[in-house]
């Protein structure tokens, strides 16, 4: 082909978006000497690849003809969507960098190499950082280790043996050194111990003191490689088993230093330390006297600093210009920079953490003593609260005197005094105390008054405690989403957040229960019989009746000289039934009007018929628009009981945004598998396909649910669907399987369909 005829080409492809045409022009150039065949296959990912990146895919026309001279046009679908994950979780210039290395990135893994990535490991590695450091610390793959103190950054692959259990082992290892630079507060050191590190400015105070030096970077290395060191000790008592299992990988790491010469003697010197420094054996290599010190438990980073200094103030110009900033493979690179923002960011989710709790707890004071205190002294604590905040420091800050004149440590506060009167701090509150003097010294006054002012802007006490309407219930969740055009998931693409449903005062339910009166006793009536399965067992030893069957086989075989059978009875046989469903309700706002109602009849119908059969259920609803705000309404969970709280909440159940079904299908998976039952029910109730505001629709939103479906199956749930769709058929099948799908034709008749259809899904 011609240019004009691939651009015309691409140009098909893509519409009806129109990029411009000098920039198609230059992309598709690299083609035109390319085979029909060659052609058809790299075209035929166009249309993965442009929804995703424009620049992304110009990028790929530049890079492809090079990608085909190492592997085939059969392995092209397979390339572009590993370059498509390193978009979605490093970025364009990330995307473009692996496309370019072909070879390392891509050929040498498909040729059998043993490099192992970190999407293989993270989840056995996430657990075990957890578990070192008591903290949810985060785990995320980057171009190289190091850390930022709330999170641990590991390479995005490594291949640096032959086997990938070493390969592993290397992960491990460098994420165990990561850990303990956090424990031993090598980042954080500092010999201004009263002054904030880092500084208001947002400074560390080795920012700072690195500055002073002619070359910074050099000081700064070899703090952190006699740090390094120091942790190596510190790993060898802490996780004596794993060290021992690295020392083949230390002996590795030796023989790559011996081949080596872009250190001066003392650094090169030190790093062979920290490689051959195995448990129980001090050093007696040459050259590295200096770092004795360090090899005992008591050594402290004020003693790396140091030795530090000396090792600076003998380099020659000559070390200076030999000198290579590389660290050790498991050492990683340290940012200070980095490391200042984190710090500072927790900081201040430190500050407003700790001045919601106090405040909270401020706040249920007065009627914590309401049983034994006068109505005078009530309403003098509620003053009191009330007060501003001037007023209220000087009642609390009594704690700050009070430690002093104990023999407890200096950061442990563990109450506060309120007219004359000791309230403890709960656990929570009182170890964010001690963190919070851990890193400033103490606890700032405005902290504390902050708290105060906020307990006094209400006056309704407890009344107050009660979650914000319509506010998220907990953390964000993330998923995945599928990609039917590239055969792979778009990583960590959808976040989902479980939200308190805005609740309203209606006569819904009280309406919807005279309606149904008397359907909802009939219904009640025919759950009770499905409490117990009732089945006769034949051929038994003993039972309630005779198997006649059985005793004619008996006189046969008697008659015929064989031994007869004594299993002569029929016994009835009432097995208890272990089922939990969860039902996800549809609230788009596709749902307005008739369906909406019909759809919140049903759920109360079924919840009142449930409640006289006994199975474990759930309810929940979901909505939202675009993939960072899918969110799901919890109405009623496993544990919770069908109370007034319950039924207000279905009675407010009202429409919202769009139907991006698949995320709220994997959150609820992820929910119901961790429930103990011998069948779970995942039962959708819908009134049209998935959709969202933005591309998410037709078959992308389809194959995207099926699969999330299908991941559903797998964790062991059973998903059905009971939609009104007049469409459906169109589509159900697809997703959900032949058998796994009910159409309700007439919207009205859901509310009396609904408890039929569980019944004879769950006998």
């Amino acid at each position: 082909m011609n240019i004009e005829q691939l651009k015309t080409t691409f140009f098909d492809l893509i519409h009806p978006d129109l990029p411009n045409e000098w920039d198609v022009e230059e992309a598709v150039e690299a083609l035109v000497s390319m085979s029909e065949e060659d052609l058809q296959a790299v075209f035929d990912q166009v249309s993965v690849i442009w929804p995703v990146s424009n620049s992304l895919c110009f990028s790929y026309f530049t890079l492809v003809s090079d990608a085909l001279q190492c592997i085939g046009p059969e392995l092209l679908p397979q390339w572009v969507a590993e370059s498509l994950d390193q978009y979605e979780q490093q970025g364009l210039r990330a995307a473009q960098l692996f496309m370019q290395d072909i070879k390392g990135h891509f050929v040498c893994r498909l040729q059998g190499g043993s490099g192992l990535r970190f999407s293989e490991v993270e989840g056995r590695l996430l657990p075990y950082v957890r578990g070192l450091s008591r903290k949810n610390i985060d785990l995320k793959e980057s171009s190289f280790a190091g850390t930022d103190t709330a999170t641990i950054f590991l390479p995005r692959e490594i291949s640096f043996f032959s086997e990938k259990s070493e390969n592993f082992l290397l992960y491990k290892l460098t994420s165990s050194f990561q850990w303990g630079y956090l424990a031993l507060d090598t980042f954080l050191f500092s010999r201004a111990s009263d002054e904030m590190n880092p500084s208001p400015a947002g400074r560390l105070w080795l920012q700072e003191y690195f500055a002073g030096f002619a070359h910074p970077r050099i000081i700064a290395d070899i703090y952190f490689l006699l740090e390094t060191l120091r942790v190596r000790v510190f790993l060898d008592m802490e996780l004596p088993g794993l060290m021992r299992d690295s020392i083949p990988l230390f002996t590795r790491f030796i023989k790559a230093e011996a081949e080596s010469d872009s250190f001066p003697e003392p650094v090169a010197a030190l790093r062979r330390l920290v490689l051959s420094l195995q448990e129980g054996k001090s050093t007696g290599l040459p050259g590295a006297g200096y770092a004795a010190p360090l090899l005992t438990p008591e050594a402290t980073a004020e003693l790396s600093l140091s030795i530090a200094e000396d090792l600076f103030k003998a380099f020659s110009p000559d070390d200076v210009q030999k000198y290579s900033s590389v660290p050790l493979p498991f050492q990683g690179v340290v940012e200070l920079e980095r490391i200042a923002a984190a710090c500072v960011k927790k900081r201040n989710e430190q500050k407003s953490e700790f001045i919601d709790s106090l405040s909270t707890l401020l706040l249920t004071l007065p009627s914590a003593g309401a049983d034994t205190a006068s109505s005078e002294d009530i309403s003098q604590n509620r003053q009191t609260l009330q007060a501003p905040a001037e007023e209220a420091l000087s009642v609390i800050i009594d704690h700050k005197q009070r430690s002093e004149k104990t023999e407890k440590r200096s950061d442990d506060v563990s109450f506060i005094t309120i007219n004359n009167q000791e309230v403890e701090l709960s656990e929570d509150l009182q170890e964010l105390a001690r963190e919070i003097i851990h890193d400033l010294g103490h606890i700032p006054e405005l902290y504390i008054s902050s708290a105060a002012g906020k307990a006094g802007q209400g006056s309704a006490g407890l009344e107050r405690l009660s979650p914000s309407t319509g506010e998220a219930l907990s953390a964000p969740f993330t998923y995945d989403e599928w990609d039917y055009r590239r055969s792979g998931f778009r990583k960590n693409w959808c976040i989902v957040t479980e939200k308190d449903i805005p609740v309203t005062r209606s006569t819904f339910i009280k309406n919807t229960l005279d309606t149904y009166h008397g359907q909802i006793i009939k219904l009640r009536h025919q759950f009770e019989m499905m409490r117990t399965r009732e089945r006769f067992v034949r051929r038994q030893r003993d039972g309630d009746d005779i198997d006649f069957d059985a005793v004619v086989e008996s006189l046969a075989d008697t008659v015929a000289g064989h031994p007869p059978s004594d299993r002569l009875f029929v016994r009835l046989k009432r097995d208890e039934r272990d089922i939990a469903a969860l039902f996800l309700l549809d609230m788009s706002n596709s749902t307005r009007g008739w369906v909406g109602k019909a759809l919140k009849e049903a759920i109360v119908l079924i919840c009142e018929a449930m409640e006289s059969l006994g199975d474990r259920y759930a309810i929940y609803g979901f909505s939202g628009m675009r993939r960072l705000r899918c969110e799901v309404f919890p109405l009623k969970n496993f544990d919770q009981l069908y109370d007034d709280d319950v039924r207000d909440k279905i009675g407010s159940i009202a429409p919202r945004e769009y139907t991006r079904m698949a995320p709220a299908i994997r959150h609820m998976t992820a929910v119901l598998k961790d429930v103990d039952a011998k069948v779970r029910l995942l039962i959708t109730l819908s009134d049209g396909k998935p959709e969202d505001y933005d591309d998410y629709k037709g078959e992308y939103a389809i194959e995207d649910t099926r699969h999330a479906l299908i991941e559903a199956k797998m964790a062991g749930l059973h998903p059905f669907c009971i939609t009104i769709d007049q469409h459906a058929h169109e589509y159900m099948a697809h997703m959900y399987g032949e058998v796994n799908y009910i159409f309700i034709d007439d919207v009205r008749k859901l509310p009396v369909r609904m408890p039929e259809i569980y019944r004879v899904l769950t006998s």
